[in-house]
């Protein structure tokens, strides 16, 4: 089976986590960069956090340092989510992997050109280093075959009203990134809730001996805690969801509507605006939207994914 070939854009991140250990685990995904982005916490932790979890998997790929702050805006973290340190202060046993000595703009046109147009991007923190390639590198629309991305929301948000955290975190990014004409993949949080992760499905997932179920299991309680702190029983590891749908379309229906990120708007800031009705008649259909989720076989690639560990 010839495997896909991805760049992994992230802000890790407690879900980042378990989107890289879903990826690695797959053997359909063939993983040719990792690249750093501030978001869920500042860029030198985040990037240290690429690192480490590449090291820790034992992932065989580069990692390239990104985007230090959004395009046009003061930076946003999410350590009441995440964590200190981004990884819910856990601190990995990993050993000391380099970075790349480019940046990741140029890691991913590289990747892209050398892909001839197979190269897809999983995007699982803000926009910023997709749209500085863009910016960068203006044929590079024409080279990529797919990004997937988690952000947006077809309705609510988790970081305003209908905002959620990746969009709102650098909107013009995800702005240029929704103009590319690049195919896209929205896994909004609309979606994202629909894979929530009760205590019953982690109890089922920490059943599974791996040497990696202790820090998972760290990890799921942290995040646990934080949920419960917002009344909340379950949990969302919206990121991973993104990876699985890369891994596997059947996880996730979608439809393909016009998507519009507000940039002006102080209340509706990076709010993805999705033309249900397709009212405006002179705008490209430019994104296919999460709708609904298999949370059977989502949950069944996570268990797939600890399984698969067991071997190491």
């Amino acid at each position: 089976m010839e495997r896909i070939p991805v760049i992994i854009d992230t802000d890790p991140g407690i879900d980042d986590f378990f989107a890289l250990m879903l990826a690695n685990s797959s053997g359909k995904l063939d993983i040719k960069a990792i690249t750093s982005v501030a978001g869920n916490q500042k860029w030198e932790l985040v990037t240290k956090n690429a690192l480490d979890i590449a090291s820790y998997f034992h992932m065989d790929c580069e990692v390239a340092k990104g985007a230090e702050q959004p395009l046009n805006i003061p930076p946003r973290t999410a350590g009441y989510i995440h964590g200190e340190n981004g990884l819910g202060n856990l601190v990995l046993k990993a050993e000391k992997k380099s970075l790349s000595p480019d940046y990741a703009w140029d890691i991913i046109y590289k990747k892209a050109v050398e892909e001839k147009g197979r190269l897809e991007i999983i995007a699982i923190g803000p926009l910023t280093n997709i749209a500085i390639a863009l910016l960068k590198y203006p044929n590079l629309h024409k080279l990529i075959h797919r990004v997937v991305l988690m952000g947006g929301s077809s309705d609510i948000g988790n970081t305003s009203p209908y905002g959620e955290f990746n969009a709102v975190a650098d909107p013009l990014a995800a702005k240029i990134v929704f103009r590319s004409g690049m195919p896209l993949v929205m896994v909004g949080w609309n979606a994202a809730v629909k894979s929530k992760l009760t205590p019953e499905d982690i109890d089922q997932l920490k059943a599974i001996d791996t040497p990696y179920t202790g820090d998972c299991s760290f990890l799921w309680d942290f995040e646990r805690k934080a949920y419960k702190g917002f009344g909340k029983e379950y949990i969302i590891l919206s990121d991973a969801l993104a990876a699985a749908y890369a891994i596997d379309p059947a996880v996730m229906e979608c439809k393909d509507y016009y998507v519009a990120v507000e940039t002006a708007s102080s209340l509706n800031l990076g709010r993805t605006v999705v033309d249900f009705g397709h009212v405006c008649k002179d705008k490209p259909l430019n994104c296919s939207v999460g709708i609904e989720v298999n949370k059977d076989l989502y949950l069944k690639m996570l268990i797939q994914m600890m399984k698969h560990y067991r071997k190491e």
